[in-house]
């Protein structure tokens, strides 16, 4: 029976030894999952955001170092615009005037006035339909683009003609756009 008692504590020696080592490497990892290793990737992550956001800081030091030069430009800029006593007749004169160099009819030319606050401007909403052929249409928007006078088309719709205004086959475009003059 002693030979039965000494295999009987020799397997439960066994298996205190595996539940001990059992143990020691639930600890360990529990050890490497720990938030220790958390904390490494969280600084590593941390590190990064801060450094993007230094970048972001400099970036934004740098535009506000050029904010007096732009205020210039645009000062220059707003200079150069024609007086908004004359917006109405300049606009639809040099309007008239492309139409009739590219072959155009203008149509239906609306003028709103808008005060831009906070500057010497005023801003006038254009809109226009204007009739024609495809080649008279992209020459008008071209010299548009190269007038002297600032205009920014918002929007154009192209429709074909039908009224009986223009030729058959004509295209209708209507415009959206914008110009400023200055505040007299």
């Amino acid at each position: 029976m002693s030979d039965f008692q000494t295999k009987k504590q020799m397997i439960m020696v066994g298996l205190a030894i595996l539940l001990l080592a059992d143990g020691a490497f639930f600890y360990f990892n529990s050890k490497l999952a720990s938030p220790a290793n958390d904390r490494q990737l969280t600084l590593a992550t941390e590190s990064r955001q801060l450094a993007l956001v230094k970048a972001d800081v400099e970036r934004a030091s740098r535009i506000r170092g050029t904010i007096p030069d732009v205020l210039k430009k645009f000062d220059a800029f707003e200079d150069t615009l024609l007086p908004a006593s004359k917006g109405n007749s300049v606009i639809s004169e040099e309007l008239d005037q492309y139409a009739n160099e590219t072959h155009l009819i203008v149509d239906d030319l609306k003028v709103r006035p808008k005060d831009v606050a906070g500057r010497n401007l005023t801003e006038l909403i254009l809109d226009a339909s204007v009739t024609g052929d495809y080649n008279g249409i992209v020459n008008f928007l071209n010299r548009l683009q190269r007038s002297k006078n600032v205009y920014i088309v918002d929007s154009l719709a192209v429709d074909t003609e039908e009224s009986g205004r223009g030729p058959a086959g004509a295209l209708r475009v209507t415009l959206h756009m914008r110009t400023y003059f200055r505040k007299t």
